[in-house]
């Protein structure tokens, strides 16, 4: 996060530049200045370039201020012709060649922004997107390189500076060949550019028929039989939402049967992780309804949308619920899914929740299959491992309204950071909010910001400013990181395109565990941690961990199968007794209120084993929420 902010620091920094060039060359055409208007477009074109390429967050906002990267190429050619009538005069050469120029590589701009527009659209209206399933016979070509499509305004939009240079050239040589060889040269490298770009389009159009295409995926599938369908759909497309689906991977992976996975928005099959399970994303409902899955048995749901009812309609398939982690929040039990032949659930608890709805759904309809998710997770020995012990504060989100705020972070964040670093002990602190803590909430976004300042700003007075141990170790990881990158690219950006799914999946998740391992030997073993990234992962936060304090989420149930101690805030006052009760997960919770009281007997109960008043309650609860040990829930799941 530090980097961040200081990328947010650089960003007001280059902006003002910018600004100040702009200021700068309006003043030049007014006292007809060439001077002072070649230094600051010079400067302005530098600082545009640094700001693209340090993704200032400040770009937005001059969008938003009617500032973008178009308006700022045109602002700044409308002055360069200021400046030519200001020193020469409207009908001078230099001020024609100019404006021809200009003209033309406008011309060219909107044809190569047209081509790739029109690609684009035919490519999306293809009736479906596909990963790990053989359809090389539909004679799909790839689309342009990167290089031609990736930001290709900002690089046909620079094609401007020949000729900028070439008229200022001549403004102050009086030699007409500066402007016209500028003007030559723009001109070219833009129609250069478009003629490169036509074959590569014209390539990237050769599309099957919608028929030709569904015909040949449903020989697919004929030949892959799948049994098990994931389904996934969600209106708001966000790497944020996709964990609901990246979270059932591996125990599809594990299934005994042949699993699919179907998605309704291509935006998904950006974020869906590595996976060897093949993968068929299909927009329109029409084009659902064609795609034959003869043998399939049973499809999954792991949440509630609108657009489940498209593959509910399959009369002959058992559709099951199976969400994204048990909580008590109303989530997880919607009157909604009753439209679910099954609903499984972790333990009794799950069962419990929906039993207490009235008329909801029945008790036949529910099945408990545990957490295949939770094997990796490293079980509680009765002592603090480390010399130094870790408290990790993973709060849940705002939530979709004001009325159901479920976050700490907003009333107590701030304070339990507070208490924990003052705490008489030194504690090791892993901060690990919700995906999309501060996503609805300006409050909560403030919140969020103040746990970060006061962890970097500890971290900073014990550490200095550069926690990293060695340059080698950030290195390495940040090869890493690329590595990943470049795996998880498919299609013409590819560097591994012949890759299957199944190795492609393999190497990626050596390179997480690689990158796991890295990041918590990369800094002193007490300094805090802000994750906010997919590197380091939730269970493995849980495994460093030795005391979770969090709010009702899943987070917590999940928490729970370590064993370890956890606390629970308590925001609305009630007593213990009655929370305990209204709130299934806190059963064997110390329990905090807005002020923090109860935290340092969490703290004691993880440190000394014999203040730990709450274990029994642990082993207790473990088996209502997760169910019963043995057999493991994987097989539990398979046979389900």
């Amino acid at each position: 996060m530090g980097s961040k902010r200081l990328r947010a620091v650089l960003g007001v920094l280059i902006t003002s530049g910018l600004i100040l060039s702009f200021v700068g060359m309006l003043v030049a055409v007014a006292f007809a200045s060439l001077p002072l208007f070649a230094g600051c477009a010079a400067l302005s074109y530098v600082a545009d370039l640094m700001l693209h390429n340090t993704e200032s967050p400040t770009l937005e906002k001059l969008r938003d201020s009617r500032f973008g990267l178009t308006m700022r190429f045109l602002i700044r050619q409308f002055l360069l012709l200021g400046l030519c009538g200001a020193i020469a005069d409207i009908e001078s050469f230099v001020s024609q060649m100019t404006t021809i120029g200009l003209l033309l590589l406008f011309i060219l701009q909107l044809a190569y922004g047209a081509l790739l527009k029109h690609v684009r659209k035919m490519r999306i209206e293809l009736p479906f997107t596909t990963r790990g399933l053989d359809l090389e016979a539909l004679g799909i070509r790839r689309m342009p390189h990167p290089f031609l499509m990736n930001k290709h305004v900002r690089k046909t939009l620079h094609l401007d500076i020949p000729l900028v240079a070439g008229a200022l050239a001549t403004i102050a040589t009086d030699d007409w060949r500066f402007v016209t060889y500028g003007m030559i040269t723009t001109v070219f490298l833009a129609y250069f550019s478009l003629l490169v770009l036509v074959p590569d389009a014209r390539n990237a159009l050769k599309l099957p028929t919608t028929d030709e295409a569904i015909e040949e995926l449903n020989h697919q599938l004929a030949e892959y039989r799948p049994q098990v369908a994931l389904y996934f759909t969600f209106a708001a497309v966000s790497k944020d939402f996709m964990y609901q689906v990246n979270m059932w991977l591996e125990s599809l992976e594990s299934l005994e049967l042949r699993p699919i996975i179907v998605l309704r928005e291509r935006a998904t099959l950006r974020y869906l992780d590595a996976t060897s399970v093949p993968v068929i994303c299909i927009p329109k409902a029409d084009n659902l309804a064609r795609i034959e899955m003869n043998e399939l048995r049973v499809a999954l749901y792991p949440g509630n949308a609108g657009k489940n009812v498209h593959m509910l309609q399959r009369a002959e398939v058992k559709h099951v619920f199976i969400g994204h982690g048990d909580s008590d929040k109303l989530a997880s039990s919607n009157r909604v899914s009753k439209v679910f032949d099954e609903i499984w659930v972790a333990g009794r608890a799950g069962r419990d929740r929906y039993e207490r709805i009235k008329h909801a759904v029945s008790h036949h309809q529910i099945v408990e299959v545990g957490r295949p998710q939770l094997m990796p997770l490293h079980r509680w020995t009765g002592k603090v491992a480390a010399p130094v012990p870790t408290v990790i504060y993973a709060p849940t989100w705002e939530g979709w309204t004001d009325d159901s705020c479920y976050t700490s972070v907003i009333p107590a964040g701030e304070k339990l950071i507070k208490a924990l670093l003052d705490y008489e002990r030194d504690i090791r602190i892993i901060y690990k909010p919700h995906p999309l803590t501060g996503s609805r909430s300006a409050e909560a976004a403030a919140a969020h910001r103040r746990v970060i300042a006061l962890l970097e700003e500890d971290n900073a007075r014990r550490f200095g400013r550069n926690l990293t141990d060695s340059k080698a170790a950030a290195k390495k990881l940040a090869r890493i990181d690329q590595r990943i990158a470049d795996l998880s690219e498919r299609g013409v950006r590819s560097k591994y395109p012949d890759l299957s799914e199944e190795e492609r999946t393999a190497r990626i998740r050596r390179s997480r565990n690689q990158a796991g391992a890295l990041y918590w030997n990369a800094v002193p073993d007490a300094a805090h941690h802000v994750v906010t990234e997919r590197i380091p992962a939730l269970y493995d936060c849980f495994n460093q961990s030795d005391l979770l304090i969090g709010d009702m989420s899943s987070v917590v149930s999940d928490f729970v199968a370590t064993l370890k101690p956890y606390a629970i805030f308590n925001l609305d006052g009630l007593p213990d007794e009655q929370f305990r009760n209204e709130q299934r997960t806190a059963y064997a919770s110390y329990l905090l209120d807005g002020d923090c009281n109860g935290l340092a007997e969490a703290i004691e109960a993880t440190l000394n084993p014999r203040e730990d008043v709450m274990a029994p309650y642990r082993e207790q609860l473990k088996e209502y929420l997760l169910g019963e040990e043995y057999p493991p829930s994987i097989v539990r799941f398979n046979a389900a």
